[in-house]
C-alpha cells in the first residue's frame, strides 16, 4: 500500500520532468542567430552575408540576421565578436582586411584572430581588378608596367584607402613587377572611380563589383584581375599571372567565423548548411553577378587559409612600410 502511495505521489514530478526535459534537450540553434558584418548596408559583402543568412533559415529552421557594425575599418565588429559569448548565437562575417591585414597594421587591436576566433566556412572570394583610364591609352597590363618602369615615380594607382586589401595588392604587384608607381588613397571607391574615369589618375585597383558597370560601359579599361583562376564576373579578363607574373595571388574574401570556445558540433553543423547553401547552383549565379565567387570549405581549410593569409600580408606591410597612426 505504501509503495502504491509512494508512485503515485511522484507521478506529478515525472510528468513534470517530461514536459520540461523535450525543450531543454532541443538542438542548436534554438533561437535566431547574429552574423555580425564590418561594413554598412549595400555592397557585394552585405549582399551575400544576406543571401546566406535568408537560405540559412531553410537549413536550420531558426532566423539567421545580418547586423550592420561599420567603422575602424572592421576592427569593430571583429572585435565584438571576439568578446561575445561563444555560445553559437553571435558570428563573424570575417573579411580580408579585419583578420589578416589589420593585426599588422594596428597596434593597439584587442583580438587576435588565430586565437580568438573558430573558422566555419569560406563564404566567397573575389579578385582586385586592375583597371586604366581611357586616356592613358594603356590596354594591357605588360604595357602599364613598360610604362612605370620607363618612368619611375611618374604613374599613380588609386585605391579606396591607406592599408586596404587594394593598396596592398598594388604593393605586392609593384615588388613582384620591379615598378615604382604611387599610391593614391581615396576614402572609398567611388571617388577612385570617378578621378580614373576623368583621367586625372591612370591607373587604379579597385573593388571588382564597382567596377564591373564602369567596364561593361567601357569607361575604364580592366587591365587583369589579381586571383589565381579568371574572375567568373570577368572570364574575357586575364589575371596577372597570365600577364607574364606567375608567383602573383592576391584575393580579398568573406569568411564565417565564431567565437573561440564555440562547441565543436555546433560548428561543424553550421559549417555542413552553409556549404548546402554555398553550393546550390542559383546563389553562385547570384555571387557571379555581384563579382563574387562563391564557394565554402571546411573550418580546418579555412584557419589554414586565414593563417596564409595573416603570413602573406604581414609581409607585404613590414616590406612596403606601411603605418596607420
Amino acid at each position: 500500500m505504501r509503495l502504491r502511495w509512494k508512485i503515485l505521489a511522484m507521478l506529478p514530478l515525472v510528468a513534470s520532468m517530461g514536459l520540461v526535459l523535450p525543450a531543454g534537450a532541443q538542438t542548436y540553434p534554438d533561437k535566431p542567430v547574429r552574423m555580425v558584418l564590418p561594413f554598412p548596408p549595400g555592397g557585394s559583402a552585405d549582399f551575400i552575408a544576406r543571401l546566406l543568412a535568408e537560405q540559412m533559415r531553410g537549413k536550420t529552421g531558426q532566423t539567421f540576421v545580418v547586423d550592420n557594425r561599420p567603422g575602424a575599418s572592421g576592427n569593430l565588429a571583429t572585435s565584438h565578436v571576439a568578446k561575445s559569448a561563444n555560445d553559437g548565437y553571435t558570428l563573424l562575417v570575417g573579411v580580408t582586411g579585419a583578420l589578416a591585414i589589420n593585426p599588422t597594421l594596428y597596434r593597439d587591436l584587442d583580438y587576435v584572430p588565430e586565437k580568438d576566433f573558430a573558422a566555419i566556412s569560406m563564404i566567397a572570394q573575389a579578385p582586385v581588378v586592375i583597371v586604366a583610364s581611357p586616356e592613358s591609352g594603356v590596354s594591357t597590363l605588360r604595357q602599364m608596367v613598360d610604362r612605370a618602369r620607363a618612368a619611375p615615380a611618374r604613374y599613380s594607382y588609386a585605391t579606396n584607402g591607406v592599408g586596404t586589401s587594394h593598396h596592398l595588392a598594388g604593393e605586392m604587384f609593384k615588388s613582384v613587377a620591379g615598378i615604382d608607381i604611387v599610391n593614391v588613397p581615396y576614402k572609398g571607391t567611388p571617388g577612385a572611380l570617378q578621378d580614373i574615369v576623368g583621367g586625372r589618375i591612370e591607373f587604379g585597383f579597385m573593388d571588382l563589383t564597382a567596377s564591373l558597370p564602369l567596364i561593361a560601359s567601357g569607361r575604364i579599361k580592366a587591365l587583369a584581375t589579381t586571383g589565381a583562376a579568371r574572375s567568373a564576373a570577368l572570364p574575357e579578363v586575364p589575371t596577372v599571372a597570365e600577364s607574364g607574373f606567375p608567383s602573383y595571388d592576391a584575393v580579398t574574401w568573406i569568411a564565417l567565423f565564431a567565437p573561440k570556445g564555440t562547441k565543436a558540433e555546433d560548428v561543424r553543423l553550421l559549417s555542413t548548411k552553409v556549404n548546402e547553401v554555398l553550393n546550390d547552383p542559383e546563389v553562385r549565379r547570384k555571387g557571379v553577378a555581384q563579382g563574387l565567387d562563391v564557394a565554402g570549405s571546411t573550418p580546418a581549410a579555412l584557419q589554414k587559409f586565414l593563417a596564409d593569409e595573416s603570413v602573406k600580408w604581414r609581409r607585404v606591410v613590414t616590406d612596403a612600410k606601411i603605418k596607420i597612426d
